[in-house]
């Protein structure tokens, strides 16, 4: 028996096979979202990408992003959060329920689709498909 397997234009696999999420962004969680968006900005140089009162992603000149948030955290805590974007995260969380334990269940939030694994030294490690119509506004550049 043969498995079929559609990998899309981003890497992720949609059915079977390999799972190929990419790196989407960092997420640091902030007292103070304008004061850190002052801070990126003026100081280190970003971009602003998306925009929100509780949340500013920031993409760099080679096209990395970095977010902060003043919202709460996923994770229940002020650390850091390590996201990877797949295009389909249902068929992701399936995927990776064979492999390893799911630590949050997949969920739809107004920003999308996410869930979580842990990785060998117990941090969490979120897999996101980005909704089309999140909250933040898309910055003109």
């Amino acid at each position: 028996m043969t498995s079929s397997t559609t990998t899309t234009a981003t890497g992720s696999t949609a059915s079977g096979g390999a799972l190929r999420p990419r790196f989407g962004m960092v997420v640091s969680y902030v007292r103070d979202v304008a004061a850190a968006k002052r801070f990126y900005v003026e100081v280190l140089g970003l971009e602003v990408d998306r925009d929100h009162p509780t949340f500013v992603q920031f993409r760099d000149p080679a096209g990395a992003f970095f977010a902060v948030a003043s919202d709460e955290s996923l994770g229940g805590t002020d650390a850091p959060e390590l996201y990877w974007l797949v295009d389909d995260a249902a068929a992701a969380a399936q995927t990776l329920a064979a492999r390893t334990e799911i630590t949050l269940p997949l969920e739809e939030r107004p920003f999308g689709k996410v869930f979580a694994v842990k990785d060998p030294d117990g941090q969490q490690r979120y897999l996101l498909e980005l909704a089309r119509n999140r909250p933040s506004r898309q910055v003109s550049r």
